[in-house]
């Protein structure tokens, strides 16, 4: 659910790939930076980086990035961070199965409006990791024109 995987095409060879790369990737984010992503980027053309040009109050939420460059095809997977994950999966649990001890202890079908609840918040979360993916694909894009 949370991960995507995109390909972009380019007529650029390998190298100059990583070369583009390793100007807009910085190693560590820096206050004021002007660099829109951080993180790794090989000269073997492997690269995990993460935006750092949507970093405000939610930054938290935003998708790594690994990549592969073969030839002039750049391979991209995003997905959220491992802790955010298990993180998303404990307030999911909690919550059906506190609708469910509810539901049991009082056999109230009023209880069971919970669960649009539950769905609104993973839309959300969903809506809001796909705005951010799409966001990445179109700066990472538009380095290799």
């Amino acid at each position: 659910m949370f991960k995507k995987s995109h390909t972009i095409k380019t007529s650029l060879s390998k190298e100059e790939i990583i070369k583009i790369l390793q100007t807009k990737v910085e190693n560590y984010y820096r206050d004021n930076s002007k660099f829109d992503f951080e993180g790794n980027v090989n000269l073997n053309g492997n690269f995990f980086i993460k935006p750092t040009f949507n970093f405000g109050p939610r930054n938290q939420f935003r998708p790594e990035i690994i990549g592969k460059i073969q030839d002039s095809l750049i391979e991209l997977e995003f997905a959220i961070n491992t802790f955010l994950k298990r993180l998303f999966l404990f307030i999911i649990t909690i919550e059906f199965v506190f609708v469910l001890f509810i539901y049991s202890k009082f056999e109230v079908l009023q209880v069971l409006l919970f669960f649009p609840f539950l769905l609104i918040f993973i839309l959300t979360l969903k809506l809001t990791f796909d705005s951010k993916v799409k966001k990445s694909i179109v700066l990472l894009e538009s380095y290799f024109k």
